[in-house]
């Protein structure tokens, strides 16, 4: 069975997944999930859109991984 996406996410540094988490909160909050991009999730967490994707590998799944 391979590594789901909320165990790779694990692997980041809690402080890093913070940054992603508000990141993501404050854009979603803003702009509602149809309008809000990963590009704008990754630059506000300071990290890169590849990276955003390892760890989720879309839009739909960033959300419901990390409830």
């Amino acid at each position: 069975m391979g590594i789901n996406m909320s165990e790779r996410f694990k692997e980041l540094s809690e402080e890093k997944q913070l940054s992603i988490l508000r990141a993501a909160i404050e854009v979603f909050a803003k702009y509602e999930y149809k309008k809000a991009s990963t590009d704008l999730i990754a630059s506000k967490a300071g990290v890169s859109k590849g990276l955003l994707f390892y760890y989720f590998h879309n839009k739909k799944g960033f959300v419901f991984d990390s409830i």
